[in-house]
């Protein structure tokens, strides 16, 4: 029995013991000293010490600056691509191949890269005449058309319209008048024509077409025609920005009846047309309205260098003296 006694009791005070107990953790202890500081590493390799001696050899200064840096750690440069198809090698075949000189100008370059010409566009609306004009413009103009080949061989085509005329009184008899002469069974008309390309000024606009046509006896059998025709400082001006200027004076046979006359011209370098066409021609003597187209082609012997065509129209009111 008292065995048993101190049996339970032992067991009753382990309970206790158990019962009693926590399972919360205990305060952090008190940090301890630092260590001491490790030895300091081996210095890496700079980028540029391509032997890894630690040296600055010569030829580690890559840009040759006399610098050891980071601008020398460039690695070489790479191979040259291969070289792109030229714009005007349309087939990429490297070859220059007639069809791809698209100006026909011996070369080829980017002057042939450009696309075809678009359309032309519309016709604006004329203008209103500025105030002061109307006098320079009231007794009409005359058409010029040109195509030849220029003094450095290329091809052109030009066509302008000269529409002025001057306003001097005394000057009227040399640019837009007629005087009518019968001769017995003939009628024989002098038109002496000027009209400028802009408003007419002794130093600086004085670009112009001179016709003198002397006919006698239009529309019939006997119909006799003589001409002298002067181009007078007129720039022909190309896409290219590239210009000539043409200032020459043509005549047909027969214009000139005195010899001295003619022996003064040829010296003065005017030159002689043997293919003058007058087409259309019209003069109504009530309203001195005179119309006709004319067209003719010289040698090159002017002042393009090669043989020029030359054609227009004349729509002009000539005045005659009282």
């Amino acid at each position: 029995m008292k065995l048993n006694r101190i049996v339970i009791a032992t067991i009753i005070t382990i309970v206790l013991c158990l019962t009693s107990c926590t399972t919360e953790d205990g305060l952090d202890g008190v940090k301890g000293d630092p260590g001491n500081i490790g030895e300091t590493g081996t210095a890496g390799i700079n980028c540029w010490d391509t032997n890894s001696d630690g040296v600055n050899d010569d030829t580690e200064d890559t840009n040759q600056d006399g610098e050891y840096n980071a601008l020398d750690c460039v690695g070489n440069g790479g191979q040259s691509g291969a070289d792109g198809a030229n714009c005007w090698d349309t087939n990429g075949n490297g070859e220059k191949d007639d069809n791809e000189d698209i100006n026909q100008d011996g070369e080829h370059d980017a002057l042939d890269c450009q696309g075809a010409n678009g359309a032309d566009g519309t016709d604006g609306t004329d203008g209103t005449n500025g105030v002061g004009l109307e006098d320079l413009l009231k007794f009409g103009s005359i058409s010029l058309s040109l195509e030849g080949t220029r003094p450095d061989d290329v091809a052109f085509t030009d066509n302008q319209i000269f529409r002025y005329i001057g306003v001097d009184g005394t000057d009227i008899d040399g640019y837009n008048s007629v005087v009518i002469t019968p001769s017995g069974d003939d009628i024989e008309y002098k038109f002496e024509l000027r009209r400028f390309l802009s408003t007419p000024d002794v130093s600086y606009q004085n670009t112009n077409i001179d016709i003198e046509l002397n006919i006698t006896n239009p529309g019939e059998p006997s119909e006799l025609v003589t001409i002298r025709y002067d181009i007078d400082k007129y720039a022909v001006i190309g896409n290219d920005n590239k210009y000539f200027v043409l200032d020459d004076t043509f005549y047909t046979e027969g214009f000139y009846e005195d010899p001295d006359d003619l022996a003064n011209a040829i010296d003065d370098g005017e030159i002689l047309i043997t293919d003058f066409e007058l087409s259309d021609f019209s003069f109504d003597t009530d309203t001195n309205h005179l119309i006709f187209n004319y067209s003719y082609t010289v040698d090159d012997n002017n002042d393009s260098e090669n043989e020029l065509n030359v054609s227009g129209s004349v729509d002009v009111f000539v005045l005659e003296e009282i």
